[in-house]
């Protein structure tokens, strides 16, 4: 099945640091191509990523609260939901299905500050429509 989004994400310690991202880094404004995801790493799940900037530190632990920032759209580029247009990062407990699989897949091997696009197929994002998936959240309108 094609995937269900395109994600954007960047564990967020900017706040702490008052380098706070305005999500420039991951704005969409057009449907998205092959050569978009060119150079993309792949994970054993199908997950595909290709880091945009180095993080530092050390990565997050199953359970660990974190906040992270991200934006997310549609193969199309429709956007779905971004926690920059709200000017604050999601806070969770990363790993324990608070979130889509892709998401919690991808955090938990990221360090701080690392901004990553991420690929996402539907079978670790919000499901197939046709067995009724959701994934771990509400299905973003258009998904897949």
């Amino acid at each position: 099945p094609p995937p269900a989004a395109a994600v954007a994400a960047a564990p967020a310690a900017h706040a702490e640091k008052g380098r706070a991202s305005d999500g420039k880094w991951a704005r969409r404004y057009e449907a998205f191509t092959d050569d978009d995801f060119k150079g993309f790493e792949t994970t054993s799940t199908g997950l595909q990523y290709k880091i945009v900037e180095e993080g530092y530190g050390v990565k997050p632990t199953t359970g660990q609260k974190i906040k992270a920032h991200y934006a997310g759209y549609l193969e199309n580029g429709a956007k779905f939901d971004a926690s920059y247009d709200r000017g604050s990062p999601l806070a969770f407990e990363v790993g324990v299905g608070r979130v889509i699989k892709g998401w919690d897949e991808a955090l938990l091997d990221m360090k701080v500050g690392e901004k990553r696009m991420l690929k996402i197929p539907s079978n670790l994002g919000y499901g197939s429509p046709r067995a009724g998936g959701r994934g771990g959240g509400p299905r973003p309108a258009g998904a897949p």
